[in-house]
């Protein structure tokens, strides 16, 4: 009997669900492919049908999120119509909200992301993927509105966005604060920050060493071990 496109999506997803309530409860380490196949119901030889690895299953979960985070903007009334900041702070708190479930899993399996060469430079980076496309319509639609002005290596700022979100990501799963007030803070000052530079014409007047300068210095401006990014929240609550 064959399977359609439809039962196969579901069963995928069956399988990340499974995964990650398990990996939740017990750790990474101590869940084997086995066990997450008889949890999911499934055979223990159908698993690796969809995923050889547990790794590509972390994978998985991103992928959906992000994948469900850009199917529930679609459902926005207007959404194309609203500004560039409007579009990031809608795509940012849909996709930490579509996060929250499972924020302890997620804050292990960044510390696995991060940490594993196999994924910052294996086939795909699974926070970034599945997002690139949108943040180039959202960038694009900006230009053809004029919302910002163009400049010499806007083909990378999808990219650099990217990471942008990613920052954002890692700092919320360290947020102890109540109902994630520094996250929120955070965001709040860095869209604003980042709306500023690209409609100031600012980066007109740079190279491509700007881009690569940004990306490479983000994950250390909103690592909340540093202390940097609290002591400019700090500071902000002061004023």
């Amino acid at each position: 009997m064959k399977i359609s496109k439809q039962d196969k999506a579901q069963t995928r997803r069956k399988i990340v669900k499974t995964a990650v309530e398990l990996m939740s409860e017990k750790g990474f380490n101590t869940v084997s492919m086995r066990s997450i196949a008889r949890s999911a119901e499934i055979g223990d030889a159908t698993i690796y049908k969809y995923f050889p690895s547990k790794e590509k299953i972390l994978i998985a979960y991103y992928e959906i999120c992000a994948e469900d985070t850009v199917a529930s903007l679609a459902t926005i009334d207007g959404f194309s119509e609203y500004e560039l900041h409007e579009k990031l702070q809608v795509l940012l708190d849909t996709y930490l909200g579509l996060l929250l479930p499972d924020r302890e899993f997620v804050s292990e399996s960044f510390q696995l992301i991060f940490q594993s060469p196999m994924f910052l430079f294996g086939d795909v980076n699974p926070l970034r993927q599945q997002l690139l496309n949108t943040l180039g319509e959202f960038l694009d639609d900006a230009w053809e509105k004029e919302e910002i002005p163009e400049f010499p290596f806007q083909n990378v700022l999808p990219d650099i966005l990217c990471e942008y979100l990613i920052g954002v990501v890692y700092f919320w799963i360290k947020d102890e604060s109540e109902e994630f007030h520094e996250t929120t803070q955070l965001i709040d000052l860095s869209l604003g920050l980042i709306m500023s530079l690209l409609k100031s014409g600012i980066i007109n007047r740079t190279t491509d060493f700007f881009g690569f300068m940004l990306k490479s210095q983000m994950f250390r401006i909103l690592n909340p071990d540093n202390g940097f990014m609290r002591q400019i929240l700090n500071f902000s609550q002061r004023r």
